[in-house]
């Protein structure tokens, strides 16, 4: 069995990026979606660096964020919003209850929904979560004059809908 590596027994990014650049794309990086994949990756990274003390991913915090907003949705609302499937959902409010950032509580209406809140502690969570994402936002759109990101945003909205 090979033992497998560890973040830390990885090259650093500048030992990787110069064996990146030894690579016969072969036109591959001439396609949008390879594009795309790239700046996801990119952004991935440095949203995983921005919210490293917060110990929150994209999607928990993506969650955790429409709950402050809309307190007592339920998970299937969620799930839908996000296209995900119920049990990955789950799994994302199970680890924000886990942490006490969220709490499941009966609907008073339907007995088989639960509603969703976010707890104090969450709140306090997910003001510094927006505080980061601004800077990270901010990140991001500082590539783009005004008019570019407006046109951005829009091209990207016809991708996904």
């Amino acid at each position: 069995m090979r033992p497998t590596t560890t973040r830390r027994d990885r090259k650093p990014n500048s030992e990787v990026k110069q064996e990146k650049a030894t690579i016969d794309f072969h036109g591959l990086n001439k396609f949008v979606g390879y594009q795309l994949l790239m700046a996801y990756v990119a952004i991935s990274r440095h949203f995983m660096a921005a919210m490293a003390k917060l110990d929150l991913t994209q999607k928990q915090t993506g969650v955790l964020w429409l709950i402050g907003a809309n307190s007592g949705v339920s998970q299937i609302a969620l799930a839908t919003e996000f296209g995900m499937d119920r049990a990955s959902m789950m799994a994302i409010i199970d680890r924000l209850e886990e942490r006490g950032l969220v709490a499941r509580k009966r609907s008073s209406q339907d007995g088989r929904r639960q509603e969703l809140h976010v707890t104090a502690k969450g709140r306090k969570v997910l003001a510094q979560a927006k505080a980061a994402l601004v800077q990270h936002e901010m990140w991001i759109t500082e590539r783009f004059s005004g008019r570019e990101l407006n046109g951005f945003v829009n091209a990207l909205k016809r991708i996904h809908g």
